[in-house]
C-alpha cells in the first residue's frame, strides 16, 4: 500500500481542464490513424462530425488500465465499476468538447501559419532530446521521434494537420477565453484570503513511517488471526530495540513503501484514513506506536518528526493566490463558452 492507498478521497479522478490542456502549448496528441474494421464504428456525432470507437479506446484503455493498476488491490469492485463508468463518460465529453472547438475554430476562419506548425513540431521534437536521463544527438533525437510517429502510425503529414487543428484550438480559446478574464483585483484577493484563512495557512504535518500487515476487506477469521500474530511478532522485535526501517524493508506489505524503510513522508489532517492519522498525531516524535488497524489491515507507525501550523501573510500568498484565482475565472469562462457551443450543438452518443 502506498499513500495514495491511505489517502481518503483519492479514488476519484478529476475531471481534466481541457483548457490546460490545451493552452500548455501543442501538448504531443499521438493517436492512431488506422481503424481496425471491428471497432471502426460512430459512438458519438457532433454536429457533422463523428466520434470513432477506435478513436476512444485509444483515449480510454491507457486511462483505465492506470486506474486497474493503481487501485484494483484496495477498490471493490462495484466501486471500481463505477469509477470506471465515471471517467469513460467524462473522456468522452472532453472529445466532444475538443470537436466542438475545432468545428468553432473553423467557422471563425481561425488562420494558421507554416512557420508557426513548424515551430510546434520543433516543440514536440524537443521532448525527444533526452532518453534514459541522457542528451541525445540530434540525429538520435529524429529517430526516436520518427519512431514514435511509426509505432503510432502517423505520417508527418498527418501529424502536421493534427498540430494545426491543436493551434486553432489553442488560438480560439486565446480569443474567446483567457482575453475577456481580468486578473483578480487587490480587493479580491484580500477579501479570498480573509474568507480562507485555514485553507491558506500551512498546516500542521507529522512526517512517518510503517508497517503494514495487510488483510484483505473479506479475509477469513484465520487469515486475520495470521496477520494479527504477524504485527505482535513485529512489535516485540520493536519492542527489544531492532531497527523499524530495517523490520519494515522486511515485514510490510505495503509496495509503496517497504523499500525505503516504511517512509510516508509528511502528512496532514485530512489526508489518511481516520484512524492512521489519529495515530500519527498523538504519537509522540521518535516514538513508536502500538499496532492499530484500519481497512487496509495492521499497522504500526513511527513519527519521525512533527511540524507545527505556521501562519502565512498575505503578501507570502498574493503572487500564488493571484494565479489560482485567475485560473478559476479562465475555468468558468470555459466552461460558459462550451456549455454555449453545446447548447447551438447536435449531439449523440452511444455511450451513456
Amino acid at each position: 500500500m502506498n499513500n495514495t492507498e491511505l489517502t481518503r478521497n483519492r479514488h476519484g479522478i478529476g475531471k481534466k481542464w481541457l483548457y490546460l490542456l490545451l493552452s500548455t502549448f501543442l501538448p504531443f496528441y499521438l493517436s492512431t490513424c488506422l481503424y481496425s474494421a471491428v471497432v471502426n464504428k460512430a459512438i458519438a456525432k457532433v454536429n457533422d462530425d463523428i466520434i470513432l470507437q477506435s478513436d476512444y479506446e485509444e483515449a480510454v484503455n491507457p486511462v483505465i488500465e492506470q486506474i486497474k493498476k493503481t487501485y484494483g488491490e484496495v477498490m471493490p469492485q462495484e466501486d471500481m465499476d463505477k469509477k470506471i463508468a465515471e471517467i469513460k463518460k467524462e473522456l468522452l465529453d472532453q472529445m466532444i468538447d475538443q470537436k466542438l472547438l475545432l468545428q468553432e475554430a473553423k467557422k471563425k476562419d481561425v488562420k494558421v501559419s507554416k512557420r508557426e506548425v513548424d515551430d510546434g513540431i520543433e516543440t514536440v521534437k524537443d521532448r525527444f532530446k533526452r532518453k534514459n536521463g541522457k542528451m541525445l544527438t540530434s540525429i538520435e533525437a529524429d529517430a526516436e521521434f520518427n519512431s514514435e510517429l511509426q509505432k503510432q502510425n502517423l505520417t508527418m503529414a498527418k501529424f502536421r494537420d493534427k498540430l494545426r487543428e491543436d493551434i486553432m484550438v489553442n488560438k480560439l480559446i486565446e480569443d474567446g477565453v483567457v482575453r475577456k478574464v481580468t486578473p483578480p483585483s487587490d480587493d479580491e484577493l484580500k477579501s479570498y484570503y480573509e474568507k480562507n484563512r485555514d485553507k491558506i495557512d500551512e498546516p500542521e504535518k507529522v512526517s512517518v513511517r510503517h508497517i503494514l500487515i495487510r488483510v484483505e476487506k473479506n479475509a477469513s477469521t484465520k487469515e486475520k488471526s495470521q496477520a494479527l500474530n504477524k504485527i505482535k511478532e513485529v512489535q516485540q522485535k520493536l519492542k527489544k530495540g531492532e531497527d523499524f526501517a530495517k523490520l519494515a524493508q522486511q515485514y510490510s506489505e505495503d509496495p509503496g513503501s517497504q523499500k525505503s524503510g516504511g517512509e510516508l513522508g509528511f502528512i496532514v489532517r485530512g489526508m489518511m484514513v481516520k484512524n492512521f492519522e489519529d495515530t500519527a498525531f498523538k504519537t509522540p516524535v521518535g516514538e513508536i506506536s502500538d499496532y492499530f488497524e484500519t481497512e487496509f489491515g495492521y499497522h504500526i507507525l513511527k513519527v519521525d518528526a512533527k511540524q507545527a501550523k505556521q501562519k502565512r501573510s498575505f503578501e507570502d500568498v498574493k503572487l500564488n493566490l493571484e494565479k489560482y484565482l485567475l485560473a478559476e475565472k479562465r475555468q468558468e469562462e470555459y466552461e460558459k463558452y462550451i456549455k454555449n457551443l453545446r447548447d447551438k450543438s447536435n449531439i449523440s452518443s452511444d455511450i451513456k
